[in-house]
């Protein structure tokens, strides 16, 4: 039986994303660190749609508890990977308060770059995907948001990276790279938090989108050819090739 992995799935855009993938008849392993509100997807994924759900509890913003949960869906087939756990902050450098930048950095970079080269290692000779989730500020700094898209940055280039370097040695692991712009969720309002600035000193609230229609997007992203995936500011979505370089 195979499983789609998603973490950060107990709200927000991970929360669509398991919606999203159920629809189509996919199990799911849904990670986490908020364990009650997995239990209440899964009973209602469970009442809509006939797949298997599992759920995982983890703090992914600690390192020992990344290496766990990998070894654990050892147990598991994954199919599809998406690295969605992510922590965002709004705010000048100087303002920016150092531990809720050491976490960004442990969540938004060092938990995904291991779990895609721990699932990198063990799939890529298998018909599976690896989805990470970036940001339109993965790929544009906002003034408002330094810190974060530097974090995003390292999502897109590693993301993009791979996934030629797959290509190049003929591998049959996909990877993709989701960059989405501003979406509805609690995302948000935990970037808003203690920071002085609201996502609409970021966005404009024309731009927003449901994590229900970002969703959608990822699977057209999953179904399609091309590794990047992004949500331009007037909200259209395109599937594209590459940004950043690669050479070899």
């Amino acid at each position: 039986m195979k499983h789609t992995l998603i973490t950060g799935a107990s709200v927000g855009i991970g929360k669509a994303l398991a919606y999203e993938f159920a629809s189509k008849g996919r199990n799911l392993i849904l990670v986490a660190r908020r364990v009650e509100l997995l239990e209440i997807i899964k009973k209602d994924i469970a009442a809509k749609y006939d797949v298997d759900v599992v759920i995982k509890k983890s703090d992914l913003s600690r390192e020992a508890k990344v290496l766990a949960l990998y070894e654990a869906s050892r147990s598991y087939e994954i199919d599809t990977f998406i690295n969605n756990a992510g922590l965002g902050d709004y705010s000048y450098s100087w303002d920016m308060d150092i531990e809720k930048a050491i976490a960004m950095v442990d969540l938004n970079i060092k938990a995904l770059m291991t779990l895609s080269l721990m699932f990198i290692k063990d799939y890529k000779d298998k018909d599976a995907t690896l989805i990470n989730i970036s940001s339109g500020g993965g790929y544009f700094v906002f003034n408002k948001a330094v810190t974060y898209c530097a974090t995003k940055f390292f999502v897109s280039s590693f993301t993009e990276g791979i996934a030629q370097n797959l290509q190049a040695q003929n591998k049959k692991l996909r990877v993709k790279v989701l960059a989405p712009g501003g979406t509805e969720s609690d995302f948000i309002k935990n970037a808003e938090e203690d920071t002085g600035f609201k996502g609409a000193d970021i966005f404009d609230s024309n731009s927003f989108i449901s994590a229900e229609k970002l969703a959608e997007y990822a699977y057209q992203l999953y179904e399609s050819d091309k590794i990047l995936g992004i949500v331009h500011y007037n909200k259209e979505f395109e599937l594209k090739n590459p940004i950043f370089p690669y050479g070899g």
